[in-house]
């Protein structure tokens, strides 16, 4: 019993001294900063326009409209993880990797708000001087005899043995839950407990709770810890019992007479690759072996400090470059605030007629009044002697003067700080758009150093998820988060199980998988859209161009000129941001042409004719169809004489058949125009025989009319020549309605 008491003092007395150490460190880190701090401070006081500590109320807050127009400037877009293929090679599980990773950073990217996050880190690194992004990962825990991990590698390995070959052992199986926590906060994640809802979630640091050990490279940091307020409740549920139980006197309290809140440090020692947590008393509550297993251990970017210096990690305060300007500023806009309220009108009047000056003041329209002191106002020599005025036409030229020397002293911070007008969306409608674009192309360099640093921390983000993920999120969980099938299932065919092998075995081969998966992060900043669609238009211009001048090389040339022409395009676009579909469709387009040039290379076609062949061939072709064009020609001149022929004798038949009908229509005539006067005759003599028949009815009136009728005929002899005469009529017009009806002959149509 006495060794076990004396094992758990020493115990207790190291773990103390332990956490004393820690504290101590934390806490000389802040003395090598305390200038920084101290400036931090200031001008976060200043940014909230705050009287507290040793802040100052400005007027002019020009911190405040400068921080608000640099971060929107610096970060105003979330940023898009780019996984691919290092190299692009033909390596299609490490293509599968690939989008397996970037979907499921996507994923985490957007139920995490990373843009939230970078936009406050941008806002701490502006206004105080650094500003920190770190990195977390929940599970929720299920109790199982193996977890989901181990589940799935054992279903690989059972595949693997049944003729797939033999797959390495996941280094995930040791550790299982990666996270140094689940979901409350509780206790770690142990081997006997099956994890699901993997989740990465980024926090911004603030800048009060961030603190690292001395090195010259970020690299090199020995530590780095994390300030954290909790509830004691909360604290206590947190701690490992058996460590806290030895460092707790009988009947004491675990965090003193402390009520309230309690502050936690979160150390990360790289040294031994474990998380300490320490109370602010000292104690520690604690300890966690690699929660994450990271190749660079710690959870956070690399913090963005606005001005670095070469050789020190200590930031410094961006403010505090330019404050005395500030202050400057402040006062010019202090008395011209003084100046203004005391610009006003007004005066003094001679006491012997102040009652009538008043009066007359308040005097309506159409008012008279009556003065009382009338000899007074006329000692004075007129009312404008009575009144003394306060002299206002001298603050004008002060107030003027006054806003000249703010604009040079703002004009002095932009040059400064390098937020120029275009920067602010300020300019003048005197200026041309050339100067414009000059100003915007050169007044952003300034702030493209903070741009970059934007970038790289979320880069280094995706670099540690893109290790977090496929190291500590289960397969099943990738598999329903991305869509990309990964677990082997019963009725998978061999070479899909061949195929989900290699990919879980480059899963678990952290260094393998950083060779060939590269990370990368698209930019954080949203371009002018104007200048975007120019870039493009000049883009697409160029891309005809180029394809119209390779076109009759590339076609004299054949297939392996074509893979050559595509391998430059593609080295031309690389200086376009075309984003990751257009990048793969010009990457599919290379690896078309580079497989037609192997076809063409291993399948060799008959070689292409000469240039003297192919017009040795175009001329016998012509020939040929010179000789078919004669002989056409020939045949044609040939019908065309027998067409004339037929149609002259045509001619000639029509030509006869006319005469013969013009004859007969001239007999017809005649023989009609001679009966005609055969007619006449007759009826003259009719006439006068009517006129005789008349007469004798008129001495015969008992003859009866047939007889009358009868003897007339007879004695003119009509009845025999009338009926003649009537059928030589019918008969001639009849010849000619036949005539008429017979169609003519038509001449021949020509070919």
């Amino acid at each position: 019993m006495a060794k076990r008491a004396s094992a758990d003092i020493a115990k207790s007395d190291a773990l103390k001294k332990e956490g004393q150490k820690w504290l101590g460190r934390i806490e000389a880190a802040w003395k090598r900063e305390e200038t920084w701090a101290k400036d931090a401070e200031k001008a976060v006081t200043a940014y909230t326009n705050e009287e507290s500590g040793d802040g100052k109320r400005y007027d002019y807050n020009i911190l405040h409209a400068n921080t608000e127009t640099i971060v929107p400037a610096i970060i105003n877009s979330p940023p898009v993880p780019d996984i691919r293929r290092r190299f692009g090679d033909d390596d299609p599980v490490a293509k599968m990797l690939s989008d397996i990773i970037e979907r499921a950073i996507t994923v985490q990217v957007d139920d995490s708000r990373l843009e939230t996050e970078l936009e406050a880190q941008a806002q701490d690194g502006f206004l105080a001087g650094r500003g920190v992004v770190r990195l977390r990962f929940h599970a929720d825990t299920v109790e199982t005899e193996t977890s989901a991990l181990a589940e799935a590698e054992h279903e690989a390995e059972e595949y693997s043995s049944g003729g797939m070959g033999e797959s390495e052992p996941d280094e995930r199986t040791e550790t299982p839950a990666s996270g140094y926590e689940d979901q409350q906060g509780g206790e770690p994640l142990v081997a006997n407990s099956g994890v699901s809802n993997e989740r990465l979630t980024t926090e911004a640091v603030s800048w009060r709770d961030y603190q690292h050990g001395p090195a010259k490279r970020w690299e090199d940091r020995p530590w780095e810890s994390f300030r954290h307020v909790m509830q004691q409740d909360d604290a206590t549920e947190f701690c490992d019992k058996a460590i806290t139980a030895s460092q707790v006197e009988p009947g004491g309290k675990l965090f003193g007479d402390a009520e309230g809140d309690v502050t936690v440090y979160e150390i990360w020692d790289k040294s031994k690759r474990e998380v300490v947590f320490v109370s602010e008393n000292g104690k520690v509550l604690k300890k966690i072996p690699d929660p994450l297993g990271l190749s660079t251990f710690f959870p956070s970017s690399r913090p963005v400090q606005p001005i670095e210096i070469v050789g020190r990690l200590m930031p410094v305060n961006p403010f505090s470059i330019y404050a005395k300007l500030a202050d400057e500023l402040d006062i010019i806009t202090k008395r011209i605030r003084i100046l203004t309220a005391a610009m006003k009108l007004k005066g003094g009047l001679v006491g012997g007629v102040a009652a009538d000056l008043k009066a007359l003041s308040e005097a309506d329209d159409n008012d008279l009044v009556t003065f009382t002191g009338l000899e007074a106002l006329a000692q004075t020599a007129g009312l404008d002697k009575a009144i003394l005025w306060w002299p206002v036409d001298k603050f004008p030229p002060l107030l003027a003067e006054l806003a000249k020397n703010r604009e040079l002293t703002k004009q002095a911070i932009y040059e400064i700080t390098g937020i120029s007008d275009i920067v602010r969306g300020a300019s003048k409608a005197s200026e041309t758009l050339g100067a414009q674009q000059i100003k915007s192309q050169w007044g952003a360099l300034r702030i493209q150093k903070m741009q970059r640093m934007m970038e790289r921390s979320a880069r280094d983000l995706f670099v540690m998820m893109a290790e977090i993920i496929p190291a500590k999120f289960s397969h099943k969980t990738l598999q329903e988060m991305t869509g990309i099938p990964i677990v082997i299932g019963p009725q998978d065919d061999p070479e899909t199980v061949a195929a989900k092998t290699k990919l879980q075995q480059l899963m678990a081969q952290k260094i393998t998988t950083y060779y060939r998966v590269d990370v990368e992060s698209q930019s954080t900043v949203r371009a002018d859209l104007t200048q975007k669609k120019q870039e493009m238009s000049e883009f697409l211009a160029g891309s005809a161009a180029f394809f119209q001048g390779m076109a009759p090389i590339v076609q004299e040339a054949g297939p392996g000129a074509a893979e050559g022409a595509l391998e430059i395009y593609a080295a031309a676009t690389r200086n376009f941001d075309l984003g990751k579909s257009a990048e793969d469709a010009i990457d599919r387009m290379v690896t078309g042409a580079r497989e037609q040039a192997k076809e063409a290379r291993d399948n060799p076609q008959p070689p292409q004719p000469t240039p003297e062949q192919i017009k040795a061939q175009a001329d016998a072709q012509k020939a040929q169809l010179e000789g078919a064009k004669m002989q056409a020609d020939g045949q044609k001149a040939q019908a065309d004489a027998m067409l004339a022929q037929a149609q002259l004798k045509l001619d000639q038949q029509i030509a006869m058949a006319d005469a013969q009908l013009a004859k007969l229509k001239l007999e017809g005539e005649q023989a009609l125009a001679a009966r005609q006067i055969e007619a006449d005759q007759w009826k003259a003599k009719l006439d006068s025989v009517t006129k005789i028949v008349v007469a004798r009815i008129g001495a015969q009136t008992d003859i009866d009319s047939q007889t009358i009728e009868g003897q007339l005929a007879q004695e003119l002899g009509l009845q025999d020549r009338a009926h003649d005469v009537r059928m030589a009529v019918i008969q001639h017009s009849h010849a000619k309605d036949i005539q008429a009806s017979e169609p003519k002959p038509k001449a021949k149509e020509t070919a």
